[in-house]
């Protein structure tokens, strides 16, 4: 059952205290979707708080199901979940703490399914949580292709890494795991806690720094972690942050967010949707169209004559920014993109 919206905002009224979130940030934070792989050590800190924030809709991925030597840090689980999916503890923590959040589990492994089956729940940011560099390599290129950001985390010992990659360069410099780390056999064996072990209470504080990135990116608060790594020493509790990129010409292209007024000129843009076939089918836009994938970018100019201009858009704003960038540093004349996507115009349109 859906709780009243007076229960949804009493439950999240302190945060909507906060300037950099407010009731708009709150709104936001409604309407955005998180893929979270992994309901492990650092997913099991990660989901609860996503959901106590009020993220629209959580999709967590995991093909596990419960230990008892998971126990020690995945505080997502209990003794009495032994042998369950993870995901069902994932979708039991969200029900239990905020209702009004759908968490929908998914109990598969990733590899070349990603694109289709991460792809296909519409994600605004992925969170890595996952234990192996062959699943972290599996989501730097699946994110990378549909565009979005990844907030990452690794964990060993007393020790974590955290940071934000951004292949498309939206927030910051556009760096990749893949420009930290090799895709190497060797790189592929580094050992994971199973091997090397995990204090559990380092497994949590570093989930509550991801949650809060992911946080910050979607409500557009505070400085993010993209282009810059945050080295934590819980054992001489000591945190050292590594710069990933350094010159001021890899900043990401500014561009504006525009309204439909734009479109009531004598010679109106051209708007390019860079949504999935499916979600356009499920939810179309309400103003004519060309439809050009995020991920087919490269090809637009098959669909779109030289020297148009034009204004992007997609579902809630994210992606159509991220194209907007990348087709101004391709040079094409870029207008903007349409500010909070079709859900804003539909609501536009509702209350009119």
């Amino acid at each position: 059952m859906t709780p009243d919206p007076s229960f949804v905002r009493a439950r999240t009224a302190r945060h909507r205290r906060l300037a950099e979130i407010g009731d708009g940030g709150a709104d936001r934070l409604a309407g955005a979707r998180v893929a979270v792989v992994g309901a492990g050590g650092l997913g099991s800190t990660v989901i609860p708080y996503l959901a106590a924030a009020g993220v629209g809709r959580i999709d967590v991925f995991d093909d596990d199901v419960v230990e008892l030597s998971n126990l020690n840090r995945q505080i997502l689980h209990s003794a009495e979940s032994i042998g369950q999916p993870k995901v069902a503890s994932a979708i039991a923590a969200g029900e239990r703490i905020a209702p009004e959040v759908e968490v929908v589990g998914h109990q598969l492994r990733l590899g070349d399914n990603f694109v289709d089956v991460v792809g296909a729940v519409q994600p605004d940011i992925v969170v890595d949580g996952s234990d192996s560099f062959d699943t972290r390599f599996i989501v730097d290129a699946g994110a990378a292709q549909l565009g979005v950001p990844v907030v990452f985390g690794a964990l060993m010992q007393w020790s974590a890494q955290i940071t934000v990659f951004d292949a498309a360069g939206a927030y910051g410099p556009a760096v990749r795991l893949t420009d930290i780390f090799p895709d190497t056999p060797e790189v592929r064996a580094t050992p994971g806690c199973a091997e090397m072990g995990i204090l559990g209470s380092v497994a949590g504080m570093v989930g509550t720094i991801l949650a809060t990135e992911t946080i910050k990116l979607l409500v557009g608060a505070g400085r993010n972690l993209v282009g810059r790594m945050l080295v934590v020493d819980a054992l001489d509790m000591q945190v050292t942050e590594i710069p990933l990129a350094h010159a001021a010409d890899e900043a990401a292209v500014q561009v504006m967010a525009v309204s439909t007024n734009v479109l009531d000129q004598d010679d109106p843009p051209v708007v390019i949707d860079v949504r999935r076939a499916e979600e356009i089918a499920e939810q179309p836009a309400p103003m004519p169209v060309v439809h050009v994938p995020f991920d087919q970018l490269g090809d637009i100019h098959d669909t779109v004559e030289p020297g148009s201009s034009i204004v992007t858009l997609c579902r809630t704003g994210p992606r159509s920014v991220r194209a907007a960038q990348t087709l101004a540093a391709a040079g094409y004349q870029v207008v903007g993109y349409l500010d909070g996507g079709v859900e804003a115009l539909q609501s536009e349109a509702s209350v009119q």
